[in-house]
């Protein structure tokens, strides 16, 4: 059975983290790259909001005994897959885990131009919130 509140408890901690980005993505590319406490602060955030997506889909699997996702990607994929997400919205957002996976693996190496770039579709999170929203209210039998 889904116990509402471990899903809720990660999406407030993507929003925390989304309200932090938003503002960071007021500031210009020159000075977001010359400014590493912004940079790396950037950086994660968006690797919380990546965890917490990709736990998200990971709880519902395994509450909903569905088929175990051999990764990541592919436990984004499965909700795709079972209507909880639109499947393109699923296999547009799926790259978060190679850019999550960047930032916890290549952390030396990482370029503040990307990181600057993946501002630009944190949308994306506040999209999934909605979609996972969404499904919430379709179980009558879950916790809250």
């Amino acid at each position: 059975m889904i116990n509402q509140r471990v899903i809720k408890e990660r999406l407030i901690e993507i929003d925390e983290n989304l309200r932090i980005l938003e503002g960071i993505r007021l500031i210009s590319k020159e000075e977001f790259c010359r400014e590493p406490k912004t940079y790396k602060l950037a950086e994660r955030c968006l690797q919380l909001c990546i965890e917490c997506l990709i736990d998200i889909c990971h709880y519902l699997i395994s509450q909903s005994d569905w088929q175990k996702p051999v990764n990541n990607t592919e436990a984004i994929l499965r909700l795709g897959e079972h209507g909880v997400i639109p499947m393109d919205f699923a296999e547009r957002i799926s790259g978060m885990v190679n850019f999550r996976n960047i930032l916890i693996h290549a952390y030396l190496k990482i370029d503040e131009n990307i990181v600057y770039e993946h501002l630009t579709t944190i949308e994306d999170f506040r999209v999934f919130q909605k979609h996972i929203l969404e499904y919430l209210k379709k179980l009558p039998d879950s916790f809250s």
